[in-house]
C-alpha cells in the first residue's frame, strides 16, 4: 500500500508562532504559565503543553502578579484581554497575526459605523474574539440563509470571514450578502492562505488515492473541513487524532491511501498516524521485501546499524590515517557506541514519542531485550578496551561518566536562569557533543596502545589529529541534518536544537557552506602530505553524500521514521566499504 502526503502539512504560520511562544514562556518564565482558553485545537498538542506546566485558565478570573498569561491563538474580545493587563499578570500575546489584523480593520470600520457581519462558526473562539471588536455593531452567520434573514434595511455593512472558512462557498456567502445589501456592502476577504492551500492540496491528494484519512483535532475547523472535502471527493475518508482513531479494516485492499493535516496539527503528530499505516502495510505483505524492510527497520531502531556505521566510519578513518587497525579495534567501536546509543535511547523515551514514535513503540516493545544489549555492549567493550591496555580502559570510563553526565539535570542557577537542564540543551550541545564523543572514541585508542598503532611523532600525531577533525566535522554535519528533521517535526521542546533556533533556511545555509568548506579542506589536506590519499575518497562519503541527503532532506516531507537514519548513516559504511576497495585495488598508500 501507497501512503502519500498531501502537499502542505504541519502547522500555519500562527499556530507555529503561539506554540514557539508558549514553549519559550514555560522554560523562561520563573512563576506559573497560564493559557486564556486553550492555545490552539488540538488535544495532543495542549497536552504536551500541558506536561511541560502550561494551566488554563479562564478570561473571567486572570492569574494575578508574578504570572505569565498567554493570548491564545484565536484572538480575545478586547474586554476580555483588558481584563488580562489589569490583573498585573505579564501578558503574552499570541493571536495569529492574520486575526490581529481582521480585529482592528472590523474595530475600525465599527468605529466608521458600519455594521460587522462575520461568517464563520458560531461560538468558535476566534468569531467571538472579532464580534468583540465590533462593539454592539456586530453579528455572526454561519451561511447564505442566515444573511437573508438579517435586517434588509442596515446602511453600510463588512462582511469579513472567519479564517479557517472553506474558499470555494465564499462566492455563495459574499452574493448573499450583496444581495440583501446592494451597492452598500465592503468585503473583506480574510480566508488565510494557508487554510486555503491546505484545502487545494486535499483536492488534489483525493484524485490521486484511494482513501483520505486527515489528521488533526477534533475541535479544529479547519480540520473538519478537509475531512469534509475528502467525503465530498467520494473515496472513504476518516478524520482520527492518533493511529489508535483508525478503524479497524479500513486500510484493507487499498492501493493507497492520502494522509492530510490541518493548520493546528504538529508534524509529530502526523508522524504517529503515518508510521502507524506503514506498519499496517509491512504487517499486510509476506515478500521477500517485506520481511528485509522489517530487517532493516529492527537493525535501525535497535541502534545496531548506527554503531556499526560508527565503527566503519573507524576504519575509514584509521585507513588515512596511515595505520590498519586489529579486529578488537572494531569490536571496541561498535559495542561502546551501541550501549551509549542504546542509553540515550531509554534516557529520551519521553521526547522520542513525539519526534519518533516508530522508535518510541519499538523501545516499548523490546525494552528488556533493548536494555540486554545495552548491558552487553558495556561489558564486551571494556573487554576489549581491557585488552587493549590501562590507559584506552580509563578513556572508555570517563566516555562512559560523561555520557551519563550528558542526560542528568543539573541543579546550577547558570542553567536554570536560562531555563535549561544542563548542557544538553544548550542550542548546540546535542550536535557538538555527540560528535565529539565519537570522534575521542575512534581517534585517540590507537595513540594509547602500546606499542602505538600511530607514531607520537610530530607526522604522525598531525596525521592522526587531522583525521579527527574530519571525523568531528562528519559526526557534526550528521547529528545537525537530523537535528534538522528533528526541528522540521516541530519539536519546539528540544531547546538543545541549534536546528531549530536558526530555522530551517539559515541551517541550510550554515550546512551549505560547511559541506563547501569541507570538500575544499579533504583535497588540501592530501596535497600537503598530512593525510594519505586515501582521504580523498571522503569527498564522496563525505561532502558530496551529505549535500546530495540536505538537497533530498528539503524535498521530503519528513514523516518516515527509520528510513532517513538508514540512507544518513550508510555515508559511514560507504567510507568503511571505499576504504577497504582501496586497500584490495592495490592502490598507492602515500
Amino acid at each position: 500500500m501507497k501512503i502519500v502526503p498531501a502537499r502542505r502539512i504541519g502547522y500555519c504560520m500562527g499556530v507555529k508562532r503561539a506554540m514557539n511562544l508558549a514553549f519559550q514562556a514555560l522554560s523562561r518564565e520563573r512563576g506559573g504559565v497560564w493559557s486564556c482558553g486553550p492555545l490552539i485545537h488540538n488535544l495532543p498538542a495542549l497536552r504536551l503543553l500541558e506536561s511541560k506546566g502550561l494551566a488554563l485558565c479562564d478570561p473571567g478570573c486572570p492569574p494575578g502578579p508574578g504570572e505569565a498569561v498567554i493570548i491564545r491563538a484565536h484572538g480575545l474580545p478586547p474586554e476580555a484581554e483588558a481584563r488580562l493587563r489589569a490583573s498585573g499578570a505579564k501578558v503574552i500575546d499570541a493571536t495569529c497575526p492574520k486575526v490581529a489584523r481582521i480585529q482592528r480593520q472590523v474595530r475600525e470600520k465599527a468605529r466608521e459605523g458600519f455594521r460587522v457581519v462575520i461568517w464563520g462558526t458560531r461560538g468558535h473562539p476566534e468569531v467571538e474574539g472579532l464580534l468583540g471588536y465590533a462593539g454592539g455593531m456586530g453579528c455572526s452567520v454561519a451561511g447564505p440563509e442566515e444573511i437573508a434573514s438579517l435586517p434588509a434595511g442596515w446602511g453600510k455593512v463588512f462582511f469579513a470571514a472567519q479564517t479557517t472558512q472553506d474558499r470555494s462557498a465564499w462566492e455563495a456567502a459574499a452574493s448573499s450578502a450583496e444581495a440583501r445589501w446592494p451597492g452598500r456592502v465592503e468585503f473583506l476577504y480574510s480566508i488565510c492562505g494557508a487554510t486555503e492551500d491546505r484545502q487545494e492540496s486535499v483536492r488534489e491528494l483525493c484524485r490521486e488515492v484511494s482513501a483520505l484519512v486527515v489528521v488533526g483535532g477534533r475541535d479544529s475547523a479547519n480540520t473538519r473541513r478537509l475531512h469534509e472535502l475528502g467525503i465530498a471527493s467520494g473515496i472513504p475518508s476518516v478524520a482520527v487524532e492518533g493511529p489508535e482513531d483508525i478503524p479497524p479494516g479500513f486500510t484493507d485492499g487499498l492501493a493507497s491511501v492520502g494522509v492530510a493535516s490541518g493548520a493546528s496539527t504538529p508534524i509529530w503528530q502526523l508522524r504517529m498516524v503515518y508510521q502507524a499505516l506503514e506498519s499496517r502495510s509491512r504487517d499486510s505483505e509476506s515478500s521477500l521485501s517485506s520481511f528485509l524492510g522489517r530487517l532493516l527497520r529492527a537493525l535501525a531502531l535497535s541502534y545496531i546499524w548506527r554503531a556499526a556505521g560508527a565503527a566503519a566510519m573507524g576504519w575509514a578513518a584509521a585507513g588515512a590515517s596511515g595505520y590498519a587497525p586489529p579486529g578488537l579495534f572494531f569490536a571496541l567501536f561498535f559495542y561502546f557506541a551501541l550501549a551509549i546509543h542504546l542509553f540515550n535511547g531509554f534516557m529520551d523515551s519521553g521526547t522520542s514519542r513525539f519526534d519518533d514514535p516508530d522508535r518510541a513503540g519499538f523501545f516499548r516493545k523490546y525494552g528488556a531485550p533493548l536494555a540486554a544489549a545495552m548491558a552487553g555492549g558495556f561489558l564486551l567493550s571494556l573487554q576489549a578496551a581491557r585488552s587493549l591496555g590501562g590507559w584506552v580502559l580509563l578513556l572508555l570510563l570517563i566516555q562512559a561518566a560523561l555520557a551519563i553526565l550528558y542526560v542528568l539535570p543539573y541543579p546550577l542557577d547558570f542553567f536554570k536562569a536560562r531555563g535549561l537542564s544542563g548542557v544538553r540543551d544548550i542550542p548546540g550541545g546535542r550536535t557538538l557533543s555527540s560528535a565529539a564523543g565519537k570522534t575521542i572514541l575512534l581517534s585517540f585508542p590507537p595513540l594509547l596502545v602500546e606499542p602505538p598503532l600511530v607514531p607520537r611523532d610530530p607526522e604522525g600525531m598531525g596525521r592522526a589529529l587531522c583525521a579527527a577533525a574530519f571525523l568531528l566535522v562528519h559526526f557534526s554535519v550528521r547529528n545537525f541534518l537530523m537535528e534538522l528533521k528533528e526541528a522540521r517535526g516541530d519539536r519546539s521542546f528540544g531547546s538543545g536544537s541549534l536546528a531549530l533556533l536558526l530555522g530551517r533556511r539559515r541551517s541550510a545555509r550554515l550546512l551549505s557552506a560547511v559541506l563547501a568548506a569541507w570538500a575544499a579542506a579533504v583535497p588540501a589536506a592530501c596535497l600537503a602530505g598530512i593525510l594519505r590519499p586515501e582521504a580523498l575518497l571522503f569527498l564522496l562519503s563525505g561532502p558530496l553524500y551529505n549535500a546530495f541527503a540536505l538537497r533530498r532532506f528539503l524535498r521530503d516531507p519528513g514523516l518516515a521514521g527509520y528510513q532517513f537514519d538508514l540512507w544518513l548513516d550508510g555515508q559511514f559504511f560507504l567510507a568503511g566499504i571505499l576504504s577497504v576497495a582501496w586497500h584490495a585495488s592495490g592502490l598507492p598508500a602515500a
